[in-house]
């Protein structure tokens, strides 16, 4: 069984928040306005499980992880 793309938000110490479906239109927008309401990052999970940071959020501006 296949699973679903997913974007996790974690606080800036790395705590879990809250998580998004990445099939559900809007979701990473909606995980990016999370981590920047509580200052942390958004981390997108793949069908392995595997996290990678796309967005963290930094004191004086939002930084996009490349």
């Amino acid at each position: 069984m296949k699973k679903n793309k997913k974007y996790k938000v974690y606080t800036k110490k790395g705590e879990f928040h809250h998580g998004y479906n990445a099939s559900l239109k809007g979701s990473l927008s909606w995980a990016i306005d999370c981590a920047k309401t509580i200052s942390g990052s958004v981390m997108e999970v793949d069908e392995n499980g595997e996290e990678k940071e796309i967005f963290k959020t930094s004191q004086s501006n939002h930084v996009p992880v490349s």
